[in-house]
């Protein structure tokens, strides 16, 4: 900004010293509208300076800074808003105004000549009719210059002179002699190409997802396929299909992307069914089993790439009630499309594929299992001897036999000292340690 600019204190304008009413004691300085505006703000009450927030008079403590008597001040580029505006007189003879098109904006400096802001006003001109060009407020019915309360409907610029233009000027085009075809004309509306490549918001299915999995995809000189023949890259076609079919199919959605440079998460819908969902038009192999499939389970996801939250729906095997799980909580619930945006994972079980699912037999009572318990006193000699009791009784008598043949060997031998000696047990299969 050059130096021969200020900011008004209350508005922020960019204006020009001999533009802004400047405070004598703090050097604070207001435009002609802020000044006014914050003077009916108090009123009788006392004025006080926005900046130094001491009680003045208006009309004594803000004087005007004298033009610069230096160089002139240097240009500067400004956004300005182009507005068009058709006055009119109505059935009872009154003036009467109407804004009408698509607000526009021009790029002009802040000191231009009348004949440059004319021609590119008139590029911007919906249909050739008489016109002129006045400054606005942003509503474009009032004079950004003048007083209120003089209610100047904007004062008109003119080609021969030089024109000063200010930050918060708005151009207004009136147009006086147009008819009602003209502006329902200007109030069309076209799309622009750009807009082709939106992302559709309309929400896609199930088969619209497979058809884009399947659809053939053209590898050019940027993702180029290496042929294995001629050892070099070449342009080619990749297409995927699906040989055969899983009994149980796993649906992966793949909702997190790589796009723009930065992580993203896609939330279109994706309708799917519940039921005889069918898959014999995307499959390339024999079709000899059944191709209709019904939804198990699927799992939802809520957020975005860096956090989310995970939930579930799941279908009883033994009652067909679906069951939605939310953390520690379990309500009965079917999906629905209002799941189609966060839908995630899909599991499908095919229908002739299905197992038969029954629950595990009861497990027997305790008062079943005390009945089965005798106690030791019960045990008589007909009582049958366990297999393994009586094979015990024998391998502990044969043990036995052998300590006894050992303590006779030794007594017949020269009596030597025996330290730690092992002798490995017929019935334990482990060794005893005895001296």
């Amino acid at each position: 900004m050059s130096a021969d600019w200020r900011s008004c204190a209350v508005c922020l304008e960019e204006l020009p010293d001999h533009e802004l009413l400047t405070h004598l004691s703090c050097g604070g300085a207001l435009c002609h509208v802020c000044l006014e505006a914050t003077s009916k703000h108090y009123g009788a009450a006392g004025f006080q300076c926005p900046v130094c927030t001491a009680e003045v008079n208006p009309a004594e403590d803000f004087v005007a800074a004298p033009p610069s008597t230096g160089n002139k001040c240097s240009k500067r580029v400004l956004t300005i808003p182009v507005q068009f505006r058709y006055d009119y007189e109505d059935n009872d003879g009154q003036n009467k105004m109407k804004l009408f098109g698509h607000p526009r904006m021009v790029y002009l400096a802040n000191e231009t000549q009348g004949e440059s802001l004319f021609s590119a006003i008139e590029r911007f001109l919906p249909f050739q009719v008489p016109y002129k060009i006045v400054l606005t407020d942003g509503q474009g019915y009032l004079c950004s210059r003048c007083m209120y309360n003089i209610h100047c409907t904007g004062c008109e610029l003119v080609r021969e002179v030089e024109i000063t233009l200010q930050s918060g000027d708005h151009l207004t085009v009136i147009c006086e002699e147009i008819t009602q075809h003209q502006l329902d004309l200007a109030e069309q509306v076209s799309d622009h190409e750009s807009l082709k490549d939106l992302r559709s918001q309309d929400p896609l299915t199930i088969q619209d997802c497979f058809h884009a999995f399947t659809e053939s995809e053209l590898l050019d000189e940027h993702n180029p396929w290496f042929c294995p023949k001629c050892q070099h890259n070449q342009c080619a076609r990749k297409t995927l299909t699906v040989w055969r079919y899983p009994d149980t199919l796993v649906v992966y959605l793949k909702r997190f992307v790589f796009h723009e440079l930065c992580s993203t998460k896609l939330d279109n819908k994706v309708l799917f069914p519940v039921n005889n969902f069918d898959v014999s038009g995307f499959v390339s192999g024999p079709t000899d089993e059944s191709m209709t499939y019904d939804l198990q389970s699927c799992v939802c996801h809520f957020g975005g790439v860096n956090a989310g939250h995970y939930t579930a729906f799941s279908k009883n095997p033994s009652t067909n009630q679906w069951y939605y799980y939310n953390d520690e909580t379990t309500t009965q619930q079917d999906p629905s499309d209002n799941d189609s945006s966060s839908v995630y994972v899909l599991f499908y079980q095919r229908k002739d594929g299905q197992l038969p699912f029954s629950l595990p037999p009861n497990q027997p009572t305790n008062q079943h299992l005390e009945d089965q318990k005798q106690p030791s006193s019960d045990i008589t000699d007909e009582t049958p001897i366990d297999k393994n009791i009586e094979n015990t009784v024998i391998n502990e008598h044969e043990m036995k036999q052998i300590l006894a043949q050992l303590k006779s060997s030794e007594e017949s031998e020269t009596p030597r000292p025996v330290e730690n000696c092992v002798q490995k047990s017929p019935l334990s299969n482990s060794f005893d340690f005895y001296s």
